[in-house]
Formats: structure tokens, sequence, C-alpha cells
């Protein structure tokens, strides 16, 4: 029976992200088109993005992360991921970027938006958390994707599931 609450779910963030996805989608596309390019630098610790360079696809397209409009980046290496550097990628040119190969690309199914994502990688307690899971040496420990794939986050309703029927 449907109460017209609101219910919240609790999901692995692989069940509603594809996390790093393949850049094999867009392996028909000229190497001339225009993308964006967006190195660790040009990437704040609070979320911003200082500056973008434009680059043609075959720049680009072997040896950095892709990545497209709405996606989520992560920086996975210390110190970048514990100081905060993320960004909600927008106005992407041709809608497609890449950058370092030191980031995670959160994708967001259709059931989540991404400024959902965006804010739960946000929280110092989400950095404080995936900081202990962090693998390798000293100066170049890294996020391993594969905490990122069981990380449980609290998922809102979406519209479709808001709905209520009523009988007449």
């Amino acid at each position: 029976m449907n109460t017209g609450i609101f219910e919240w779910s609790t999901r692995r963030l692989a069940e509603i992200c594809d996390i790093n996805p393949s850049s094999k989608e867009i392996s028909d596309l000229s190497g001339d088109i225009e993308v964006t390019f967006i190195p660790m630098s040009a990437v704040s610790e609070n979320g911003k993005l200082l500056q973008e360079q434009k680059k043609k696809l075959s720049e680009v397209k072997k040896g950095f992360t892709y990545f497209r409009d709405d996606d989520v980046l992560l920086a996975k290496i210390t110190p970048c991921m514990e100081n905060g550097k993320r960004w909600l990628a927008k106005s992407l040119s041709n809608g497609i970027g890449f950058g370092s190969t030191e980031s995670h690309v959160l994708r967001p199914k259709p059931e989540v938006v991404s400024g959902w994502i965006y804010y739960f990688v946000s929280q110092r307690s989400f950095r404080e958390r995936a900081e202990k899971s962090m693998t390798g040496t000293a100066g170049q420990k890294r996020v391993p994707k594969q905490y990122l794939e069981n990380l449980e986050i609290l998922v809102p309703p979406t519209r479709s599931s808001t709905k209520t029927s009523r009988s007449i």
C-alpha cells in the first residue's frame, strides 16, 4: 500500500553510477573535434573549475581520463583527494572532456542526479572514510575503485518512485 511517504534507499555506488566509464563510446568520433581538457591543477579544493583548455580529441584520447557533461570527477590520489578536489562537469566542448588519470569519474545512472553524487563526495566525512581506504605507498596513495563500488550511499526517491496512485 502506498502511504504517500517518500522513501529513501541505501544503495551501493556501483548500482547508481558507472565508475570510470570507458571512452569506447566515443571511438567513432573524428579526432579533429574540439574537447575540453581539465588538468588536476585546474580544479580547486572547493570544487570549482579554475581554468579549462580546448584540445583536439586526437591529442587527448589516449593517456588521459575521459568524462562527459554531468559526470562527477573526484581526485583519487593523495593529497588532492583529502583536500577535496572534485568537480561536476558542465558545459564541456561538444559535451566531452579529458583530464588527469588521477581522477575517478562517477557517471550517475538515470535514477540519480549528478548534483546528489557531487554533494555526497563533497562531504568531509566521505573524504575521511575514503582516506582510510587508500592503498599504495606514502605520497602515492590512491582511493581504489573497489572502495567506491562498494560504498553505500543514501539515495532520495526519484520523481517516478514518489507518484502516488489513488483509487476513486
